[in-house]
């Protein structure tokens, strides 16, 4: 499947000589594994004199010059145009995460005005999946895209023979597959929800057995990490808190609600958090839209927040879906596979710093990998006036 990464800056800048530009993250793990195809150079511009006398050309991370045109080879005219220029295998530079440089001048010194610009990095990868929504990842943020590959922590890749099928259930197409032994979905490790009052959840999930715990996806190491959303037998479950296996102690909370009752069926889950509410009202979870009694079991101080999931030495946890990747204090993977799943899952989703809405939790149980939705639902942009954008 391919799949459109897109930096861009909206610089609006003038002058005789301008410059603006973009920074790509997450494209060098692409780039190792020969997963980029193609990049493309893009420039939206406007000169009110001539084009003719115009020059525009990027450095790369690597310092290399790239040409999008001359002095001499544009036409005469004025006005506003877009110019690209394709990068091909065998011409990529050797990184391509870092700063592109854009710049644009006229050689007859008058003003040009820089509009916009722009690194599209395309992708094409046997991991990504056939269709899209199959699993929206970005930070926690809601996307589109498939399985995200924007950034070298938010990775989303199969492990142990995990796969994707045909499952055109609940609006869906293709879901993720989990055999109960050691399949799992793994991301890089995550802190976006260190000290978060508030976070939301939601996920679909098709259990082919019910008589165990099974995680849905978490962001968890068992001896690191801060929450899991785990179905047991009937039960829908959230743990958020952190376990010290040297003292055997945690400060945390579970909350449960029983409503899951037809194996090879989807069901839709979503979740709240509010650190600010009193207990019994803090986790909030509906299935199939339908709000849920809850049980609720706090361990020892239990939490107002969400705890930071990397409270010792060593790298955090990995996000994973499917299954829990046990790993040591200091972060490393033990190769012990905790409460893997057997079933299907599809379209995980959380929502750091936000309290889904009716409205929003409506909308996400309508169908498998919906799109459009409440304005909440809007793409990422980052500080650096970059957008991560996908193919349709």
């Amino acid at each position: 499947m391919t799949q459109l990464l897109t930096y861009e800056n909206g610089t609006n800048q003038s002058g005789q000589s301008v410059q603006s530009d973009v920074g790509v993250d997450g494209t060098d793990l692409l780039l190792a594994a020969n997963d980029i195809t193609g990049i493309e150079l893009s420039i939206t511009w406007d000169s009110q004199t001539s084009w003719q006398a115009c020059e525009c050309y990027v450095i790369d991370p690597d310092g290399s010059y790239h040409y999008i045109f001359n002095s001499g080879s544009l036409p005469f005219g004025s006005g506003t145009r877009t110019d690209t220029l394709q990068i091909n295998s065998g011409s990529f530079p050797s990184t391509t995460d870092g700063t592109w440089e854009f710049y644009l001048s006229d050689q007859m010194f008058n003003t040009v005005t820089l509009d916009e610009v722009s690194v599209e990095v395309q992708v094409t990868s046997a991991n990504m999946p056939a269709t899209y929504g199959e699993n929206v990842w970005w930070n926690g943020e809601a996307y589109q895209g498939g399985i995200d590959l924007t950034n070298n922590q938010r990775h989303i890749y199969p492990q142990n023979g995990a796969s994707i099928v045909s499952s055109t259930g609940s609006g869906g197409t293709h879901a993720f597959d989990f055999d109960g032994v050691d399949d799992v979905w793994a991301d890089g490790p995550n802190t976006t929800f260190d000290n978060l009052t508030t976070c939301s959840w939601s996920a679909w999930v098709n259990p082919a057995s019910l008589t165990t715990k099974q995680m849905i996806f978490c962001n968890h190491g068992y001896a690191k990490g801060n929450w899991q959303l785990y179905q047991n037998s009937a039960t829908v479950n959230l743990f958020i808190g952190i376990f010290d296996p040297v003292f055997n102690s945690y400060d945390g909370m579970k909350v449960s609600a029983g409503n899951i009752s037809t194996a090879n069926t989807w069901y839709h889950i979503a979740i709240t958090f509010d650190g600010s509410e009193p207990l019994a009202d803090r986790v909030k979870i509906y299935i199939d839209d339908q709000s849920q009694t809850t049980t609720v079991t706090e361990y020892q101080n239990g939490v107002t927040s969400i705890p930071p999931g990397n409270a010792f030495a060593g790298i955090p946890c990995v996000q994973t879906v499917g299954a829990l990747v046990d790993t040591t204090i200091g972060g490393v993977p033990t190769g012990v596979i905790r409460y893997p799943l057997t079933g299907l899952v599809d379209d995980c989703r959380s929502f750091p710093s936000y309290i889904l809405t009716s409205d929003d939790i409506t909308w996400l149980a309508s169908a498998r990998g919906v799109a459009g939705g409440p304005p909440s639902f809007k793409p990422y942009f980052a500080s650096t006036n970059k957008t991560i954008g996908f193919n349709s």
